[in-house]
């Protein structure tokens, strides 16, 4: 199956054309449709579909898709399925190591549940850029007070967090 008829098959009308080719995706990969397929996850309300593309949003493997999953969660319009999109990059055990202000600015703006999700991610980073990470931390610190109180315990372990990650590198 090439991408134009991946791309008509992820729009059609029929249940069974989108599921077998959401199978097809998630067994043979395709990094150029990613996109189509959260915008998909945005637009279906079909339980069935939604947790097939959960699925394999879940379970992606290969590092070339987190350029468009962070674009996806970067775009106001994806808000509705903003946090499906966080948890997933902490399930699938991709890198977002080079994304900690994205997630960062998640769990300042976000409620309980979003936050903890971004705070996953950042938990789950192997390497992390020590300028990034001070920045981050100079964002936490300026939004202490902005921080609502269900946050705050999660506030002060994350910047725990990116400061064991400052001082104890690849740890």
């Amino acid at each position: 199956m090439n991408n134009k008829e991946i791309i008509k098959n992820l729009r059609s009308e029929k249940t069974s054309i989108i599921l077998d080719t959401l199978k097809y995706i998630s067994e043979n990969g395709n990094k150029d449709i990613i996109i189509e397929v959260i915008e998909l996850l945005r637009t279906t309300s079909d339980t069935i579909i939604r947790d097939k593309i959960i699925e394999i949003l879940d379970n992606l493997r290969e590092q070339y898709c987190v350029p468009p999953i962070i674009k996806a969660i970067e775009n106001p319009d994806y808000k509705d399925i903003l946090s499906i999109l966080v948890s997933s990059c902490w399930k699938n055990s991709l890198d977002f190591d080079k994304y900690i202000e994205v997630f960062t600015d998640i769990f300042i703006q976000s409620d309980f549940q979003l936050a903890f999700d971004a705070f996953t991610v950042i938990d789950n980073f192997e390497n992390i850029d020590i300028q990034l990470a001070d920045t981050c931390l100079l964002r936490l610190e300026n939004y202490v007070e902005d921080i609502t109180n269900d946050k705050k315990p999660l506030y002060f372990e994350l910047i725990n967090v990116i400061e064991n990650m400052i001082k104890n590198p690849a740890e």
